[in-house]
């Protein structure tokens, strides 16, 4: 006889799922921490070294967390589809698929270095003139192996929407700040913020990386994006193929174009570098235009923010050219402000779209049309309806 799911026997599945997670991630806390230690002592074994510069604690520590937190995070996100855990992207192709995981796991690798890093140097200006022994530098780089690790396998294990915008935005933000501080020409700030890119030194690297590694990013992002507006399409009854391909595809141009400016720095190609830099801005306001005019039931206050935030882009230019109130680093740093803020905002907005329209109305009537597709909640609707009635 078949056997059906109620609510109070799905709820500890969830739990029990969630305590796996939880689990794997301490595993790799664990398994960094060791691993961090041991290559700490080794490297500084019978020296004492600073919290930071070349060569010091925290330069080893930062790498020690970027691998950790890279490895612990691509492994659990291919480990967790395998299991089920966002098969949608099983209609991916392959070479998108890996793509899109080097690309959320570089970012992952770029955060943690940074973070660490940013991190020691801090500490240093606090503690002038402390050395480290290796024993003690090794627990400094085994800890914060073992944070990121913990923090990555968890945010490998369920990705979502709204975490890929948290990343993208991170990244862009504290590789800029990373390459800001440590520009040899401290008047850059005079020409445009593409002027750190022109560097022939670490921090130009810096910069570009952060670009590149962003606009991939957020063109993994477009297939989350891209899926959860396919539900939301499906939830209200609306055909979503030609719809969802149009917003994936101009999502990801918004990353392209961004990677593109990477790619090549201003003092190689101003016309590409500046075509691209442009072209997002543009795919921005033609990606606006149609999510305003063919996703039925999109909040007002979304659409108000969007074109909010165009109107803001456009005050922004004028400001610079013609009044010119301020240089072109002012309205650069403006416009971008705005895109990440707007990009934070969207991909919460459409999430929620996600969700059938009848759950806003009534929770208990309602289920989430993704979770439909579970066996579980396909039996447990047995009673009331085929299973091939569910969304």
């Amino acid at each position: 006889m078949m056997t059906v799911d109620t609510p109070h026997q799905i709820a500890p599945r969830a739990a029990s799922d969630d305590t796996r997670l939880q689990s794997v991630a301490t595993r790799w806390a664990g398994v960094a921490f060791a691993l961090a230690f041991v290559v700490t002592a080794l490297l500084t074994w019978g020296d004492r070294r600073p919290l930071a510069g070349e060569g010091s604690i925290g330069d080893i520590a930062a790498w020690s967390a970027a691998v950790a937190a890279g490895v612990a995070f691509g492994t659990t996100f291919v480990v967790e589809t395998s299991r089920g855990h966002a098969a949608w992207r099983q209609r991916l192709p392959l070479a998108k698929r890996v793509v899109d995981v080097i690309a959320m796991t570089g970012a992952m690798v770029m955060l943690s270095y940074f973070i660490v890093l940013a991190a020691a140097n801090l500490f240093q200006l606090g503690f002038i003139g402390l050395t480290i022994d290796p024993l003690g530098g090794g627990v400094l780089a085994g800890a914060a192996a073992a944070a990121f690790a913990y923090a990555a396998s968890l945010s490998g294990a369920r990705v979502t929407s709204d975490g890929l915008a948290t990343l993208a935005t991170l990244v862009l933000f504290v590789g800029t700040m990373a390459s800001m501080l440590s520009a040899p020409d401290e008047s850059w700030w005079q020409l445009h913020f593409s002027q750190l890119g022109n560097s022939a030194a670490l921090s130009g690297y810096r910069f570009n990386l952060a670009l590149i590694v962003t606009g991939i990013v957020l063109t993994a992002l477009a297939g989350y994006i891209g899926h959860d507006i396919e539900r939301g399409l499906v939830a209200r009854g609306v055909p979503p193929r030609r719809t969802v391909s149009l917003l994936s595809w101009l999502f990801a141009g918004i990353g392209i174009c961004l990677s593109i400016a990477g790619f090549v720095p201003d003092a190689v190609s101003f016309v590409v570098h500046v075509g691209a830099a442009s072209g997002m801005v543009v795919v921005f306001g033609v990606f606006v235009f149609c999510a305003l005019r063919f996703l039925p039931g999109l909040p007002r206050e979304v659409a108000s923010f969007s074109v909010l935030v165009i109107v803001g882009i456009l005050i922004a230019a004028v400001l610079w050219v013609p009044i010119g109130y301020y240089n072109l680093t002012g309205m650069e740093f403006i416009a971008a402000g705005l895109l990440f803020a707007w990009l934070l905002v969207f991909v919460r907005a459409t999430a929620a779209y996600a969700q059938d329209p009848e759950a806003a109305r009534d929770p208990g009537a309602a289920r989430d049309p993704e979770a439909a597709r579970d066996p579980a909640y396909a039996q447990d609707a047995g009673a009331a309806q085929d299973a091939g009635d569910a969304p």
